[in-house]
């Protein structure tokens, strides 16, 4: 497991430096769709959008130097971490976004899953996950290399119910890029529908 507090480090960070201030107004207003969105503007958001927006912020989001936000942090390391800390962090780049299918739960352990766009399939270590969902659920995820194996490893997320063999097959075929911009897009239709 990464250490507690690893992922909040950065966005703390981020979110406090000076020097980032326009860059993250730039984020939000980009993924929640609010171009004149201005300094103290406000949002309102529930925890799943933040939380997805801050996924989004750290795997997928350019600075203007060129680098998402993960990979500036690991160039820069801001705290002068060492090298052993900094693998956990590297280790993350190589994570894949997607909307998975969950194979088979252990209670407490783990879960398989199949990526829906690649059939590429994960046993993920996993403790709360296995409570909530059950052989069959579509949801969203995130999975990355933590030491020797494989975690969730970003936001908490949400599960998609109803989902029946044909929309399944139709989404094998999407080839698109899935990243969490697009999971609140469907979180916030799904919101309104209710």
């Amino acid at each position: 497991m990464l250490p507690k507090g690893s992922i909040s480090k950065i966005y703390e960070y981020y979110f406090t430096a000076p020097r980032y201030k326009e860059e993250v107004l730039r984020a939000l207003r980009e993924f929640f769709d609010q171009p004149d969105l201005g300094k103290g503007g406000s949002l309102e958001t529930d925890e799943t959008s933040e939380g997805l927006f801050n996924e989004w912020f750290l795997y997928d989001f350019v600075l203007s130097s060129g680098r998402i936000v993960l990979e500036d942090f690991i160039s820069t390391n801001p705290f002068k971490l060492e090298d052993l800390e900094m693998k956990s962090y590297r280790d993350l780049l190589d994570s894949c976004y997607g909307m998975f299918e969950v194979l088979e739960v252990k209670l407490g352990q783990g879960i398989k899953i199949e990526d829906m766009q690649t059939g590429k399939q994960w046993v993920v270590s996993e403790f709360k996950g296995t409570f909530n969902l059950g052989k069959g659920f579509i949801f969203f995820g995130r999975v990355g290399k933590v030491g020797d194996h494989y975690e969730l490893v970003g936001a908490d997320s949400f599960s998609l119910e109803g989902v029946n063999a044909a929309a399944k097959k139709a989404f094998r075929k999407e080839k698109f890029k899935l990243t969490p911009k697009e999971a609140y897009e469907i979180w916030k239709m799904r919101q309104a529908s209710l």
